[in-house]
């Protein structure tokens, strides 16, 4: 059974809306920029992709949950926009999201004193996002489950996925899927930071460069998209933007926070992915990389290629859209497949961001300055994450 993709709602530093998405795409405009939604004194690096609705940062206050405010917003204009709830019943909908841990809003547990309540006790100061996800399916008529993916980097390409296989088994008929996640708090940042992951140096919106050879680390970002997937035999053809087509999924079992080096792990998801489309590798035209900007990624993503495309890997143009926007961690994965749509819509790969020299031990295609305009049929998307999670989708053009 064949799944499609019939609709967008979304949040992002790229904007709040398809078209101006698909725009900062294709002129590449920097949406990292200095934080506002919080206080970053005493930190070396102070900045990220925020949510920006017209170019200007959406700003809240500091008790709301971020991600969940973003997830709220971004179901409404999905379901306006699509009419899901009028397609179909209650409980023939899923909810199927990737997010990050529990936010802490730092300022008021201390403001309001709420370290001196007993242990076990419920704090406001505490948002429970499963707990909120789940009350946004109800909200929205949505109750034919709701099901939370917390797995970093990796997670809300595993919602995908899980809905996918779902719809192709017949066990669903519609699923809104994706991903929502914010970074920009204290606690986050902190952490982070002192894993090592974050760059270095405070360059603003050039600081994060995914691939090239003076790559010294991530920055962080937010955002939430909600997605439609249906069975193609249910689905409204003008509103089918590409086809989900595979699906695959690994562990690496090697480290907490690092790929494992062999990339065995990685590539296995990528032959998984290859086989359940039922392609060989030389159909897939491009290849959206989950392209972090760390000094370990681009290796490991290198050697996963080149362990499946063989010599082709020099001339297989990929793209990564960290530099732009930041790492969302949680929501990375639905996010960056607005990149594949370009894609699949427009006929380009888009240029990476910040990128400007390869790196030996990485040499990839990396598409520089302005996208390359090519025909596009299958796109294969990567993404890994902290545990060892490593996922990969093939998404084609509809009709292919």
């Amino acid at each position: 059974m064949r799944v499609v993709i019939t609709g967008f709602g979304i949040q992002s530093p790229l904007g709040c809306h398809w078209d101006e998405v698909q725009e900062s795409i294709r002129t590449g405009q920097h949406r990292v920029g200095p934080i506002e939604n919080f206080d970053t004194g005493g930190f070396p690096m102070t900045a990220a992709g925020e949510v920006r609705h017209n170019g200007q940062v959406v700003k809240t206050p500091g008790q709301v949950d971020r991600k969940v405010h973003f997830l709220d917003r971004a179901l409404d204009q999905l379901l306006q926009r699509t009419q899901l709830g009028n397609r179909y019943e209650p409980d023939e909908l899923l909810l199927n999201m990737g997010t990050g841990i529990d936010y802490l809003d730092s300022e008021g547990y201390f403001t309001r004193k709420e370290f001196t309540k007993p242990p076990g006790e419920t704090i406001e100061s505490h948002n429970q996002t499963g707990k909120a996800i789940r009350e946004l399916a109800c909200k929205y008529g949505i109750r034919g489950g709701c099901n939370t993916f917390v797995a970093a980097c990796a997670a809300s390409s595993q919602a995908i996925g899980f809905s996918y296989m779902l719809l192709k088994k017949g066990l669903a008929k519609a699923v809104v899927a994706g991903g929502s996640d914010s970074m920009t708090s204290h606690a986050t940042y902190i952490g982070f930071y002192k894993l090592g992951a974050m760059a270095f140096t405070d360059e603003g919106a050039t600081t994060c460069k995914p691939f090239d050879r003076c790559r010294n680390g991530t920055v962080l970002g937010e955002g939430a998209i909600a997605m439609a997937l249906e069975r193609a035999e249910d689905a409204p053809r003008d509103q089918v933007i590409m086809e989900v087509a595979g699906y695959g999924s690994t562990s690496d079992s090697f480290a907490i926070t690092d790929p494992d080096p062999t990339a065995d792990m990685l590539t296995r998801s990528v032959e998984l992915a290859l086989k359940d489309a039922g392609i060989s590798p030389e159909l897939i035209d491009c290849v959206h990389l989950h392209g972090t900007g760390t000094p370990k990624n681009a290796p490991v993503e290198y050697l996963a290629l080149k362990r499946v495309f063989g010599d082709r890997v020099s001339e297989l143009p990929v793209y990564s859209m960290k530099g732009q926007m930041g790492h969302l961690v949680g929501s990375c994965g639905a996010m960056e497949l607005l990149g594949v749509a370009y894609s699949i819509r427009r006929q380009e790969v888009p240029h990476t961001v910040n990128f400007s020299e390869r790196d030996p031990a990485a040499p990839l295609f990396v598409v520089k300055d302005k996208p390359l305009s090519i025909p596009i049929r299958y796109v294969l998307k990567l993404n890994a994450s902290f545990g060892g999670h490593n996922t990969a989708l093939v998404l084609k053009k509809p009709g292919v």
